[in-house]
């Protein structure tokens, strides 16, 4: 498809970004993606924004092959997600929990436009069925909206499993790992709302300023909203190279400098999570063998410590050069579901997932992002995320962690909590 290019320069960013998100609340479809000026060498953008799908691809039926026909029909950027459901499709499992958010399972759209922001300039790429006039009537649109105050949030939220229960479990998962079931799990609780008084505009906005996470993204199928803010790439393809940068270990931030550097350094000197980090490494590692040329996959990053607004992580960056023989496409369905979010050897840990967890994962632990052309590729993983259904009015958002032979459930649970405490400081009003 021909697409034409126009820019323009922006005087504020973030106050256009305030604005393009205001926008967006006119389509029943759209992406937004926010870097959210992180030091991500990787990065190709401050934050972007595609809109009006022309086209939307959402097959069931072998979801991935037909994902490599559309795009290869189409020949354009496709914006979209993975959910974390297509497990059941690369393998022999199956989701047993309701589903209440009713996203897709896989979700893919060519839009009519988008914007890309970076350094104070915009790029608007759209049809090559608009004129340059119709083009600078939008931006002139978005540049004249008045962005109103986020609301206060102020909501009851529940647990799907008690502290004791979660509790019960971790000592459960224990005894699968002892007999040799697996060597590591990730386990997740649900925290939910029913009849929120929330807008998902607002709580974006809201949530995002509040916690500036490197993989932000806002994304609308109809009723179903996906608000998340994640700080973790699943995985980026530059040309030949693929880059994958799964995150295990988490700590909080403090005010305070000296209690923030006991923080860090009591993260860095963890031996469960320096071995969690290398576990799931070795697991991508292997994932990626399967797509790359031989002898190219190598660790560029062994657990380094990244510090974000509210929590440090330890950060490894694996990276391949994709086989001249691979598809695209298959290099994600062969790392998908990411390992940070089942565990090791993953087959048997998603069972294990689908026994002890009582939510539905859907969207969360799947992965938003986007194609070029090109098939040049950039996704998130779908974490510290609110999931809301407007038509049902229900809220949820789950938090987990890796456990392994090591862990402590009282040290897991208080993991959990920090990770969910963004979103849970916004939806109780705390500042």
């Amino acid at each position: 498809m021909i697409r034409k290019v126009k820019k323009y320069k922006l005087v504020n960013s973030v106050d256009f970004k305030n604005k393009i998100i205001t926008h967006l609340k006119r389509y029943d479809k759209f992406c937004f993606l926010d870097g959210n000026n992180s030091p991500d060498k990787y990065s190709s953008f401050d934050y972007l924004a595609a809109f009006e799908p022309k086209i939307e691809y959402k097959q069931t039926n072998n979801p991935f092959e037909g994902l490599k026909q559309f795009s290869k029909r189409h020949n354009d950027w496709m914006f979209g997600y993975f959910s974390y459901d297509l497990k059941n499709d690369i393998e022999d499992l199956e989701s047993k929990n309701i589903d209440k958010i009713h996203f897709p399972k896989i979700h893919f759209f060519i839009p009519k436009y988008i914007f890309i922001v970076k350094k104070n300039e915009l790029k608007i790429i759209y049809d090559n069925q608009f004129e340059d006039s119709d083009i600078d009537n939008l931006f002139e649109l978005i540049t004249n909206i008045e962005v109103g105050q986020n609301l206060i949030f102020n909501n009851d939220i529940k647990k799907t499993i008690s502290k004791d229960e979660y509790f019960s479990v971790i000592k459960s998962i224990k005894k699968n790992i002892q007999l040799g079931d697996v060597y590591e799990m990730n386990f997740c609780q649900e925290f939910y709302i029913e009849n929120p008084n929330v807008n998902p505009f607002s709580l974006f906005l809201k949530l995002n300023e509040y916690s500036k996470s490197p993989f932000s993204a806002f994304y609308r199928y109809n009723d179903s909203f996906c608000i998340c803010s994640s700080p973790e790439r699943f995985m980026k393809k530059i040309g030949k190279k693929i880059i994958s940068q799964p995150i295990k270990g988490t700590s909080s931030r403090f005010d305070d400098l000296g209690q923030d550097e006991l923080s860090k350094n009591s993260l860095l000197n963890s031996d469960k999570d320096f071995s969690e980090n290398v576990m799931i490494v070795d697991l991508v590692r292997n994932d990626l063998s399967i797509t790359a040329a031989n002898g190219s996959v190598y660790v560029e990053e062994l657990a380094k410590l990244y510090s974000y607004k509210n929590v440090h992580h330890l950060i490894s960056t694996v990276v391949s050069k994709i086989d001249k023989n691979a598809h695209p496409i298959d290099v994600i369905k062969h790392a998908f579901p990411m390992g940070s979010m089942t565990g090791a050897p993953k087959i048997r840990s998603m069972q294990l997932i689908e026994d002890y967890e009582k939510c539905f994962r859907g969207i969360y632990s799947g992965s938003i992002g986007y194609f070029t052309p090109d098939l040049d590729f950039d996704f998130n993983v779908v974490i510290r995320s609110l999931l809301y259904n407007e038509k049902s009015n229900y809220l949820s958002f789950m938090v987990g962690g890796a456990i392994t032979i090591e862990s402590d459930e009282k040290s897991e649970y208080q993991e959990c909590l920090i990770k969910a405490k963004s979103i849970i400081d916004i939806l109780s009003n705390e500042e």
